[in-house]
């Protein structure tokens, strides 16, 4: 009977043990700051040699809509110095080992071409995160599932349009999986009913089907050689682009 009284105290000992190491866990798991999480997410992206992803851009036309007013599909490509980002009709390259990028719409066929990296207007969610970590200063982070929300804000004036950015960091892989950016500027739209008002916007950024290998396609789409050559001293495009024009700052 004694032996029993002791087996069952020597069990419920444990048991707030157990239950005090887990309590300890999950707070010191919540006391990761925003600059750590953000940080580790950018060197496990910057880490990767290859890298691919897809991406959706929603645009709203407040801050509280639910229904997305436009919608566009983007990609991401990293492989080895170069960085490739598609929104719609609009990609850019960047390519560190030429100090070269440029920007290419394809609807209006048409390339700008510049050597100024600092410059360049490539806005992947990669350069933005660089972005957000150098210009906000107000920081908070939640836990969000399995998920760290970072939510960055801003009492001064900086370089950037936001006034808030939400970041969604998956806790097991460090990846970004999605962005909102809340717009400081008022913009007019008009709404289902055909009036017309002004709001500020939001753009949803989702990060979804990241990979580490790429296809040959994937590399050869991400070379500036692709889409421009040298002629002499002249920089022209290549025979798939004869058609587009060229203005270079």
């Amino acid at each position: 009977m004694t032996a029993l009284k002791n087996s069952s105290t020597y069990i419920k000992q444990l048991v707030i043990i157990l239950c005090t190491l887990c309590f300890q866990t999950s707070s010191f798991a919540q006391e990761k700051t925003v600059d750590e999480i953000l940080t580790e997410s950018q060197n496990t992206m910057q880490n990767f040699q290859n890298l691919s992803l897809d991406m959706k851009y929603n645009w709203y036309e407040t801050y509280t809509a639910e229904k997305p007013s436009i919608s566009y599909l983007g990609s991401l490509i990293k492989f080895e110095q170069t960085m490739y980002s598609k929104i719609n009709n609009t990609f850019f390259i960047t390519d560190s080992k030429l100090h070269m990028a440029i920007k290419c719409n394809e609807a209006e066929k048409a390339f700008i071409i510049t050597n100024n990296m600092e410059a360049s207007e490539n806005q992947s969610p990669l350069e933005l995160l660089n972005m957000f970590i150098k210009q906000f200063k107000v920081k908070n982070v939640k836990d969000h599932g399995d998920q760290w929300m970072c939510t960055l804000t801003t009492d001064v004036i900086t370089q950037l349009p936001y006034g808030k950015v939400e970041i969604y960091i998956n806790k097991e892989t460090a990846l970004v999986e999605k962005q909102v950016l809340y717009f400081l500027s008022r913009v007019p739209y008009t709404d289902e009913k055909g009036e017309k008002k002004v709001g500020n916007p939001r753009m949803e950024i989702t990060l979804s089907n990241y990979k580490t290998k790429l296809s040959e396609d994937e590399k050869i789409i991400t070379k500036i050689a692709s889409y421009i050559k040298k002629n002499g001293q002249e920089i022209v495009p290549t025979t798939a682009y004869k058609e587009f024009k060229i203005s270079q700052y």
